[in-house]
């Protein structure tokens, strides 16, 4: 063997003798630790202190290195069981707890806590005289000081959190409240102490939100929180005084400002939520109530008194405003329907026309309807529209006036018109100083033409005919007559503007144009004499009378006194309301008193004629001065 593997040998062997000493060191070392903590156990059991003796009882048995008085140490630990027990799972909650409580987990930190309630009420009550021992197991652990640490360190994040929420507007995550009342009272300092804490941060809180959401003119939400908190406050038995509080100052600020900037439809919803908000939450306040109450009368008042002045635009739209919060239907269809009897133009808009249209008229309750109105747009087309009481529209028109024509007048025949079937007449210029007449009935939807014609002027009878002067083609003296004859009017003849009568019966008809026959003796001009059966009349008028019998056209004007030969008509008596004699209507001095004309005579007054006749026919039976009637002849046929 050389010498150098001797050297490696003996090292082999050196170093194999240094192992085994550390081993057997190591074994003498927890041989004596487990002599030492029998002896310890032993010591602190006989001392009563037995949670300390079962600590040590159990790292005894944990050292294996040496069996020593290991019945003893059996019979020990099985008799301290209850304690190992309540180590274990205290020790195992608390482990849980300081896990829970620095993730800032709170509600996996109350589990646990109530948990460790749980656990306590369970130890306590079924350990028998161990239980004594589950304080001083919880303070070995340090229990009660992690649970104090971690429940402050919960309160002081809480309250940072509510000021973080309120930096950032972010008024929906009210967790950290319940969160607070969740930390029993004893973290507070006692329940007086914690009520006086939160309550008067959540108020401080609260308010701070209130403000800032009608600051930021948020009014629905505003009144959607705090009844939302006002829920929550109740459901935990929380008052809620200063959140109603708050609630109704700002809500009475609010409305001022709208009265103030005459702002109604503001005003009426912002009335509107707070009378629900006051409704959900059961709650009631008879000032604001009766402050809008009372705004509102002000404004209904007010948009009275624009209908009265006939300012309906204003006046609708402060009902419609008006009309979210309380009932305006009645005032809104009479302004509406005022205002379209005021302007009826607004009828065609409402039916859809579109344009300008021009002699616009209208009115109020005819033709079936509740306002009307008529005119033509800018191609002549003619339209009557009518306001149904359901607020529909019924149009009519017609498309056939032709559109080079111009029309000055559009209006409602009133003479012809029914109440179902209104007459539109419509007069235009018809360039020769006379008008175009055009009449249009309303019938099935549409305006269907019921009479034109070109003339002076028409009037319409009672019996719904025409009489028609200065009809275009026709003689000015003529006066047509145009009657209904189906759908439409037409041409029937002329009037007949005298009366036929006997001479005889002549004075019944004073002033009236009658036609008679006569016979004329002695033909002239200008004034003849002329009788019929022997009733005599004077007969007038710048014609040329002819000798013979002739029927003529005139008037009864009054009385002239002639002497006839012969004559047995007997004296005239004027009607009493006739002119007094002498005076014959359209007469002229020349013409009565013009020595040249073919008959003569003085006129008197009817007395005196009578009384000269009777003193003549005294005197003389051939001849008698007789008052006879003047007849201003007009034409002879």
């Amino acid at each position: 063997m050389t010498m150098k593997n001797t050297l490696t040998l003996r090292n082999l062997y050196l170093f194999l003798c240094i192992v085994l000493l550390l081993l057997i060191g190591y074994k003498g070392f927890h041989i004596y630790q487990k002599i030492e903590s029998m002896a310890q156990a032993e010591l602190l059991y006989a001392q009563k202190k037995i949670v300390q003796a079962e600590e040590w009882y159990q790292k005894a048995r944990n050292n294996r290195s040496l069996l020593y008085k290991e019945e003893l140490l059996a019979s020990r630990l099985q008799e301290l069981e209850p304690i190992t027990s309540m180590k274990q799972s205290l020790s195992s909650l608390d482990h849980r707890l300081s896990q829970v409580g620095e993730a800032g987990d709170f509600s996996g930190f109350m589990n646990v806590y109530a948990e460790l309630l749980d656990t306590e009420q369970k130890l306590t009550g079924q350990q028998g005289s161990y239980a004594s021992y589950y304080d001083e197991i919880a303070a070995f652990y340090g229990i009660p000081d992690d649970v104090k640490r971690i429940f402050l360190q919960f309160i002081g994040m809480f309250n940072r959190q509510a000021d973080e929420l309120l930096e950032e507007l972010q008024y929906d995550d009210n967790s950290f409240k319940w969160n607070l009342l969740r930390i029993p009272d004893s973290f507070y300092g006692g329940e007086k102490q914690k009520n006086d804490k939160l309550l008067s941060l959540f108020q401080r809180y609260d308010e701070m939100v209130l403000t800032r959401l009608a600051g930021a003119g948020q009014y629905t939400d505003l009144l959607n929180w705090s009844h939302t908190m006002s829920s929550e406050y109740a459901s935990r038995s929380l008052p809620t005084a200063w959140l109603n509080g708050k609630t109704d100052e700002l809500v009475y600020t609010m409305l001022q400002k709208d009265v103030q900037r005459e702002r109604p439809s503001d005003f009426v919803s912002h009335a509107i939520g707070y009378r629900d908000y006051l409704d959900r939450s059961d709650l009631k306040n008879a000032t604001i109530m009766e402050y809008i109450q009372n705004q509102m009368n002000r404004w209904i008042t007010a948009a009275d008194g624009m209908v009265q002045s006939q300012n309906y635009e204003e006046a609708v739209a402060l009902y419609e405003a008006l009309s979210g919060y309380q009932d305006m239907n009645s005032k809104l269809q009479a302004a509406k329907l005022a205002w379209t009897i005021h302007d009826p133009i607004r009828l065609f808009q409402a039916a859809g026309l579109k344009g300008s249209f021009s002699y616009v008229s209208g009115g109020g309750n005819r033709f079936g309807g509740l306002a009307y109105a008529i005119g033509v747009d800018e191609g002549n087309i003619i339209y009557l529209a009518v306001l149904n009481a359901d607020e529909t529209v019924q149009l009519f028109h017609n498309r056939d006036y032709p559109s080079d024509i111009a029309i000055h007048q559009v209006s409602v025949e009133e003479s012809l018109s029914t109440a179902k079937n209104p007459v539109i007449l419509v007069e235009s210029d018809a360039g020769t100083g006379l008008v175009l007449y055009s009449g249009y009935e309303a019938r099935n939807s549409n305006l269907m033409p019921l009479f034109q014609f070109t003339a002076a002027g028409y009037q319409a009878q009672p019996d719904k005919s025409l009489l028609v002067t200065n009809l275009e083609g026709v003689s000015p003296e003529e006066i047509a007559i145009f009657e209904r004859q189906g759908d439409q009017y037409g041409f029937t003849g002329y009037q007949v503007q005298y009366t036929d009568i006997d001479i005889a019966n002549i004075e019944r008809y004073p002033n009236e144009k009658v036609r008679f026959s006569v016979h004329i003796p002695e033909g002239g001009y200008g004034e003849v004499l002329a009788e019929r059966d022997g009733y005599h009349v004077i007969l007038k008028g710048e014609l040329d009378f002819p000798a013979g019998s002739a029927t003529l056209i005139g008037t009864f004007s009054g009385y002239q006194q002639l002497e006839i030969p012969g004559s047995s008509q007997p004296p005239a008596t004027p009607d009493p309301v006739e002119p007094e004699i002498g005076q014959v209507d359209g007469e002229s001095p020349d013409e009565t008193e013009n020595p040249s004309e073919p008959v003569t005579g003085n006129e008197l007054d009817p007395e005196d004629a009578q009384q000269d006749n009777s003193e003549k026919s005294d005197s003389s039976g051939s001849s008698q001065l007789t008052q006879v009637p003047v007849i201003q002849v007009e034409s002879i046929e």
